[in-house]
């Protein structure tokens, strides 16, 4: 049948090609209405008869469409008798709803853009008073005859404040749906240039290669201050991300007074309202707050080596970790490979400068010795994190947990030898702890 009509495509030109048509058309006629003759029970004359009368109306419906020069007019008539011209009528009118409908709009490149500038202004933000909040609990816990390092604090604060946070994430849904920026700069940006990966490796180095301050031990002790430092901090950083995490269920269900379907929050708020205002409000915050902070810097020279330098350095560290994680860590769900490169590449980058900065203390260079402080404490400290580290561990598999976190911990502890370690031992000078 196909094929009858694949003939009947072509354009008519001549008188024969008419009589050629004629003919094919008065064949599939005649075949159809004996396959349906063959078909009907032979006893069945009121059957003969309905075919008789149809066999009538083909014709003359034939007669009246002899003019036409396209094929589909006589699939039209025939269409009754042939399921393969029902799915070829089928398939035009699907195809011309298609067509009938306004073509797609294109993504709006534009939101996606003004999205991740609105994020970048909060991570430059929230980067800055992390990096504060850290450097203020470590002076505050630095004092003489401490019983744990004062960076264990840090990290067990800045998880509990995640932990808070992740438990609470629909907070900060906005009344259509849309996930606000707001959040990835409190849990990126403050969270984690609160806590400090590649800071944690460096002290924990200090305490195993007994170089800051120097005791008068045997080495072998050497081996349990290096399992201190790491089995401590790791204990207290996942208990304060379950701590903080008990936190945000009582929150949530406490607004909420026990109602799942209850609203809180910014659902409670527009989209259309809340969104453009909270992208101003991430512009002035966050570029101020970093313009501010370059002008103390510039003006204020007894702050620089304290805090001034690392608050100005801090941006750039966070936003780096937040670019590598959105681009690295869906390759492999099992090992986020983003924050471990930024926190390996962190812990490596503090122990050269750590180098640099004893030998900028050695030439009495104080200007040098505060830049390489405040791109410690800064860059360093913001471009890794504790926070999301343990957040991750908490959520992976446990095998691919485990794996995880060895490697970033002994990677951690090799990198820091192969800097500051090997000149230490080279020189045997005591590290350069501050300006």
């Amino acid at each position: 049948m196909r094929g009858i009509s694949e003939a009947l495509v072509a354009p008519i030109s001549s008188r024969d090609e008419d009589n050629n048509r004629k003919s094919l058309e008065n064949d599939v006629i005649q075949g159809r209405a004996h396959i349906q003759r063959h078909e009907i029970d032979n006893g069945d004359d009121n059957n003969t008869r309905q075919l008789d009368d149809r066999e009538k109306n083909e014709g003359s419906a034939e007669s009246s469409l002899q003019s036409r020069d396209s094929v589909r007019g006589i699939n039209e008539v025939l269409a009754p008798l042939s399921s393969i011209d029902n799915e070829d009528l089928n398939r035009e009118s699907l195809e011309s709803e298609v067509l009938s409908q306004p073509p797609k709009a294109p993504p709006n490149k534009g939101g996606h853009y003004k999205e991740i500038f609105e994020c970048i202004c909060w991570l430059m933000f929230f980067s800055i008073w992390g990096t504060l909040a850290r450097l203020g609990l470590t002076a505050l816990e630095g004092y003489p005859g401490a019983n744990v390092q004062a960076l264990v604090w840090v990290q067990f604060s800045g998880c509990v404040v995640m932990g808070c946070l992740s438990e609470t994430k629909d907070f900060f849904v906005v009344g259509d749906g849309r996930n606000l920026q707001l959040f990835v700069g409190l849990t990126t940006g403050f969270c984690g240039s609160f806590t400090t990966f590649s800071s944690w490796m460096f002290s924990t180095f200090l305490a195993m290669a007994n170089a800051a301050p120097d005791f008068s031990r045997p080495r072998g002790y050497s081996v349990m201050a290096l399992l201190d430092g790491i089995v401590v901090t790791l204990a207290l950083a996942i208990g304060g991300l379950r701590f903080g995490a008990n936190i945000g269920y009582f929150l949530r269900h406490g607004i909420r007074h026990g109602k799942k379907d209850t609203i809180y929050g910014f659902s409670k708020v527009s989209g259309r309202h809340a969104v453009p205002f909270l992208q101003c409000a991430s512009i002035i915050l966050g570029i101020g707050s970093w313009i501010g902070a370059v002008l103390m810097t510039i003006f204020q020279t007894e702050w620089r080596g304290v805090a001034l330098f690392a608050v100005t350095f801090s941006p750039a560290g966070a936003i780096l970790r937040w670019y590598l994680a959105r681009k690295l860590n869906s390759l492999y769900p099992s090992f986020p490979i983003g924050t471990f490169t930024a926190n390996i590449f962190g812990t490596i980058l503090i122990g050269c400068f750590s180098i640099a900065q004893q030998r900028a203390a050695d030439y009495n260079s104080a200007t040098a010795c505060q830049v390489l402080q405040g791109l410690s404490d800064g860059f360093c400290g913001c471009l890794t994190t504790v926070s999301t580290f343990v957040l991750e561990l908490q959520t992976l598999e446990r095998r691919h947990a485990w794996r995880y976190g060895a490697a970033s911990v002994c990677l951690g502890i090799i990198g820091m030898c192969l800097t500051t370690g090997v000149d230490n031992w080279r020189f045997r000078k005591h590290v350069q702890l501050g300006c």
